[in-house]
């Protein structure tokens, strides 16, 4: 064999090595599945005052279904409802501020509880890119008349509540909230080791990083991590939050189909609080979050 052939058999290899190497990122659902998921996270929120630490606790999650409805060119379809919701919040100046679980009985004079239960009585049609950028979301409105419906309150006091339930579970807040479990792929393939960028909006901005780390033949699982710049913004009724700081994530996925099997989510935040009437006093604050996720059956 001449040095000539030698040497474009050498590149030919080399360059279908190449190819074999690069993996295709993205959702390949099957129209007609139910996908279950488990979150649970734990936040811990630390502000100082006067040489005293006010600490609270809010641990929270619960079990989520994913039906894939439809496939169309670039997007899916997709039937989503809260199967069951939890919420515990603590404080160590004030104890037990909050504690809620659909999963238990709830009583008639539990107002909480009556709203969250409400929360798992609603499907939403979810709207969803091949890469997990969630579009479009219908359903809302539903979602919150049916968590404020069964409150024995007059229609000026539902009303209200129902504008501040919008602040969480309305359509471009519940966008950017599951877009934190989707949006992960670049639609593309990639080489073991190539990153790529995307963004997340609302309260929570993220600058994100991805990285193909592994691809594992054995298990037909991938394996992604994820460095983030974050920026927390919060404006409620008797608070103002203004936080920047890191995320890190991790996220194992199907091959196949792209669903993400297990995912662990790590945050460190610091800024500074202000509470309503006290616009010149300045709290220093630091939010630590660890959030994962879990199939369930």
């Amino acid at each position: 064999m001449s040095f000539k052939k030698l040497f474009l058999l050498v590149l030919l290899i080399g360059f279908t090595s190449v190819i074999q190497a690069q993996h295709y990122l993205g959702y390949n659902l099957n129209v007609g599945d139910t996908l279950k998921i488990t979150q649970v996270s734990e936040q811990e929120i630390v502000q100082k005052m006067n040489d005293q630490e006010h600490k609270i606790i809010n641990n929270l999650g619960g079990d989520y279904l994913f039906h894939i409805k439809k496939e169309t060119d670039s997007s899916y379809i997709i039937n989503f409802k809260y199967d069951s919701f939890f919420m515990k919040t603590t404080s160590n100046l004030a104890g037990t501020i909050f504690n809620v679980d659909t999963k238990k009985d709830i009583s008639e004079d539990d107002v909480e509880g009556k709203i969250f239960k409400g929360l798992t009585e609603t499907a939403l049609e979810i709207n969803m890119l091949k890469t997990g950028k969630i579009v479009s979301l219908v359903g809302t409105e539903d979602l919150i008349n049916n968590m404020i419906n069964d409150l024995d309150f007059d229609n000026f006091t539902k009303e209200i509540m129902k504008e501040s339930i919008r602040n969480e579970f309305g359509g471009e807040s519940l966008i950017e909230s599951l877009n934190q479990f989707t949006f992960m792929y670049p639609n593309k393939t990639v080489n073991i080791g190539e990153s790529w960028k995307n963004e997340f909006k609302g309260d929570m901005k993220a600058k994100n990083t991805w990285q193909l780390d592994k691809v594992d033949k054995v298990d037909n699982n991938i394996y992604i991590s994820c460095n983030s710049d974050i920026t927390l913004t919060s404006k409620e009724d008797t608070l103002t939050m203004n936080l920047e700081g890191t995320q890190q994530s991790v996220i194992t996925s199907n091959k196949n189909s792209g669903w993400p099997i297990e995912a662990k989510i790590t945050s460190i935040a610091k800024g500074i609080s202000i509470m309503k009437g006290m616009e010149s006093v300045e709290i220093p604050t630091t939010i630590i979050s660890t959030t994962t996720y879990k199939p369930f059956k």
